[in-house]
């Protein structure tokens, strides 16, 4: 084998170790997106438990003010001496029947929030996946990538022309890829 062959081999080889490092890289990345992606999720898996106790919170603010303003309320209707019936006992239905509403409506708003964050997690983290799963599919693919250089320069190799002795004594060049008996053979005028 020729300085020429081995330098086309060694070429290969090298091409088949740059595959694999950039599988190996890609691989590497993939999974920092998954972690990232794992990450996110988890931040807003916090969030949404933030934006549920929040909504709580809220609920329990307006479950106070409704205790003042009813209160207040009581408190004007007996100064009046008014009885709870009539119009008295509907404003004070109307106040019940609006705070209630408030609260549902802040509870519901929590629970929205929270299931939408909880969505969008879900996403990051496909998505984290999905970098991670191409990324070792590339891994993979720079070992086929690395194997077809390695072939490919063996090929290259052995398609160049050797020279050897023919059978009056000439040198001539061969194809290295076959046996003499069945090689081509021209002779050799120099250089």
């Amino acid at each position: 084998m020729g300085m020429a062959a081995a330098l086309i081999i060694a070429g290969g080889g090298l091409q088949a170790a740059s595959a694999i490092q950039q599988g190996r890289i890609a691989r590497a990345q993939g999974k920092f997106e998954e972690d990232v992606a794992l990450r996110n999720q988890q931040a807003l898996e916090r969030q949404r438990k933030a934006e549920i106790e929040a909504a709580g919170v809220e609920e329990a603010r307006i479950t106070r003010k409704e205790k003042i303003v009813k209160a207040q309320q009581r408190a004007a209707i007996g100064k009046t001496g008014v009885g709870l019936a009539g119009a008295t006992l509907a404003v004070l239905t109307d106040t019940a029947y609006q705070f209630s509403m408030e609260r549902n409506l802040a509870l519901r708003r929590g629970m929205i929030r929270g299931r939408e964050l909880r969505e969008r997690g879900k996403i990051l983290y496909a998505q984290g996946r999905w970098a991670k799963t191409v990324g070792t599919q590339a891994k993979r693919l720079s070992y086929v990538k690395a194997g077809a250089s390695i072939l490919g320069a063996v090929g290259t190799a052995g398609l160049l022309k050797t020279p050897t002795t023919g059978a009056t004594g000439q040198r001539t060049f061969a194809w290295s890829g076959y046996k003499p008996t069945q090689a081509r053979t021209t002779p050799f005028r120099g250089l």
